[in-house]
Order: structure tokens, then C-alpha cells, then sequence
């Protein structure tokens, strides 16, 4: 009877075992059937975040091209024109019926959105005729805007660039040398992959790609942040900036253009005590290129009602733009510029 029992048990055991096994079998084919199924999935419809990141595989378009000195520009005057309609309504240059001056602004939604920097200068410089194109780009598109624009017939009294902090942080996170424009025309930038073993998996696998996109890991510079641009700027990002912008000041020389460049404050700044350090190395870099600075700092941390100056999203509010404008007209007179008289300055 021993023998019976301890061959029963015997039996049962590798019965349990045989069950254990196929139940791990099964677990480990239906993760492998979900991990080939989720494989496929991501390869035929990578996630939109992902997409600047794939180059040639990205299946985004655009009208870019890339640039020697800029790192992407238009890949032609057509392809420019298609992609901002609001052009239109400038064209022809060398026919327009309103012959007052041009001032043309460029910049991010601080001069382009509805009711801020253009607008404002639109509604109270009736002298002048204001060109904006009310989009907002990334900087070294701006930048290119401007020298293709001057080479198309663009004769404006003067530029104005809008730059910020803010703007600067697209090249500190990704740097002019990770830019890479695909044959589709798309702006795209190049992914670090990761050390060791993990590198051959994200190269090879479109999930562990996703994977690894997904901790930001993959830009050039994945340690920048955007608030240490208040402290300073490191000396790559400033040497890319000191690269594009020399590009836009050789182009305004060449098209007999004077350049301004407008460096408004942000939010924490006016309000919070944020340092200048972005500030400070643009009012050394840039005149070094021969391009005018306005820094209007003073007249914004002097104002006793900042929070005024400020809509809830942190966009300067319509007494914000005005002092905005006061001060960059105030800096043009004592830059000796021809200065409009603006409408109901109050």
C-alpha cells in the first residue's frame, strides 16, 4: 500500500508540475503574442509625441529644408508662402497701395497672438504699417523667416525680434546639431540612445523606443531646464545663439535693415524675483553682432501693480502691451531711430 500511495502522489505531483508548466507556457506565449501585437501596433502608429524624434521614419510633413546657418529654413519661397496664408494679405511687396513705413515683428505668441505686441503696435502707431505673421515657431524659424523674407522684397523700416527666456530652451534642450530636417520637409530632432544593452533594444524594438522616449531621456541635453535660463546661459546654447543670430545680422547688413531685439522679461521675473542671467548674456552677445537691444526691465519691475500687467494665462494683459511699447519707443529715440508718435499714449 506504501508503494501504491507514493506512486499515486508521484503521479499527482508531476501532473501538478505539468500543469504549472503549461500555465507558464501559456502566460509567457500570450505575453509574447501582446508584446508582438503591441510591437506592430507602435511600429505602423508610433504615438504623436514620439514623431520629432523618428527622422526619416516620422511620418510628419512640413516646408522645411535644412540650413547652414540656421539649421532649417523653407525649402522654398513657395513652400513659405503656402505654409503661412496670412502672407497674403502683405503681397506684392513692391506694390502696395500703403506707403507707410514697415515694421515687422517676429517672435513668440508674447508678440504674435491676438492683442499683444503687434497688434498693440497696429491699434497705436497709425504712421507706421505693421507685418507679422502671427504664428508662433520655433527661434531659428523665426530667424530664417526674416532672411527670406528681405530676399523676397521685404523692405521694412525696421525688425523687431521678441525673444525671451523661453525661447531660448528649444536649444538648450535640443542644440542646433541635433536638428534634423527629414526629405518629407518635417523639423525633427536627432534621439540620444542609451548606454549599454538598452541601446540595441530601442534601436530595434519600436516599443522600447517609445519606452525610452517617454523619460525624455532622448534629448541632446535631457538634464536643461527652462527656468535655469534665468541664472545664466551655458556656453553651448550661448554659442548656438550666437551662430543663428550672427546669421540674422549678416542678412539685415546685406538688405540695409536695422534689427532690434526686444528682451521681455517673464512672469517670475517681474513678479517673483527672478535673476537676469538670460538677459545679461543677450545684451552682451548681441550688440557684439551689431544688433540693437532694448531691455525694458526697469520700467516693469519699477510698476508697483505687476499683477495688472498680466492676463490669467501670464500673456502681458492690454496695460502690460502699452508699457511694452512706451519703453520700446522710449529706447528708440535714444538710439537715434525715427520714432512715430503713438496713438493716445495713456
Amino acid at each position: 500500500m506504501d508503494g501504491l500511495t507514493q506512486s499515486g502522489e508521484s503521479t499527482r505531483g508531476g501532473r501538478r508540475w505539468k500543469r504549472a508548466g503549461l500555465t507558464v507556457c501559456g502566460a509567457l506565449a500570450a505575453l509574447a503574442f501582446l508584446g508582438c501585437l503591441g510591437e506592430a501596433y507602435v511600429r505602423l502608429f508610433p504615438p504623436r509625441d514620439c514623431l520629432t524624434f523618428l527622422g526619416e521614419a516620422s511620418p510628419l510633413r512640413g516646408p522645411f529644408a535644412p540650413d547652414a546657418e540656421f539649421g532649417v529654413g523653407y525649402r522654398s519661397w513657395q513652400a513659405f508662402r503656402d505654409d503661412n496664408p496670412r502672407l497674403q494679405t502683405y503681397l506684392p511687396f513692391d506694390s502696395s497701395a500703403d506707403a507707410r513705413p514697415i515694421w515687422a515683428f517676429f517672435g513668440n505668441s508674447f508678440a504674435q497672438a491676438p492683442g499683444m505686441l503687434a497688434d498693440t503696435a497696429r491699434a497705436r502707431l497709425p504712421e507706421h504699417r505693421v507685418f507679422n505673421l502671427g504664428r508662433n515657431e520655433h527661434l531659428c524659424v523665426r530667424l530664417a523667416q526674416v532672411r527670406l523674407l528681405l530676399e523676397n522684397g521685404l523692405k521694412p523700416e525696421r525688425i523687431f525680434v521678441v525673444l525671451m527666456p523661453l525661447d531660448a530652451a528649444v536649444l538648450g534642450l535640443d542644440p542646433l546639431a541635433s536638428l534634423h530636417v527629414t526629405a518629407r520637409g518635417a523639423l525633427t530632432y536627432r534621439p540620444c540612445p542609451p548606454d549599454g544593452p538598452a541601446c540595441w533594444l530601442v534601436e530595434h524594438s519600436a516599443l522600447a523606443r517609445t519606452a525610452w522616449f517617454r523619460t525624455g531621456r532622448q534629448h541632446a541635453r535631457p538634464d536643461f531646464r527652462a527656468a535655469q535660463l534665468n541664472q545664466g546661459v551655458e556656453p553651448g546654447l550661448l554659442a548656438d545663439l550666437d551662430r543663428v543670430f550672427g546669421a540674422l545680422a549678416l542678412a539685415a547688413v546685406e538688405h540695409h535693415t536695422p534689427v532690434t531685439v526686444l528682451l521681455i522679461p517673464n512672469h517670475e521675473q517681474i513678479t517673483g524675483g527672478a535673476p537676469f542671467g538670460f538677459q545679461d548674456a543677450m545684451t552682451t552677445l548681441l550688440p557684439r553682432q551689431g544688433i540693437d537691444v532694448c531691455d525694458p526691465r526697469a520700467a516693469f519691475l519699477d510698476r508697483r501693480d505687476k499683477p495688472d500687467l498680466f492676463i490669467p494665462d501670464k500673456h502681458f494683459s492690454p496695460l502690460g502691451n502699452r508699457l511694452l511699447m512706451a519703453e520700446l519707443l522710449r529706447h528708440l529715440e535714444t538710439v537715434g531711430a525715427r520714432v512715430p508718435t503713438e496713438l493716445d499714449p495713456s
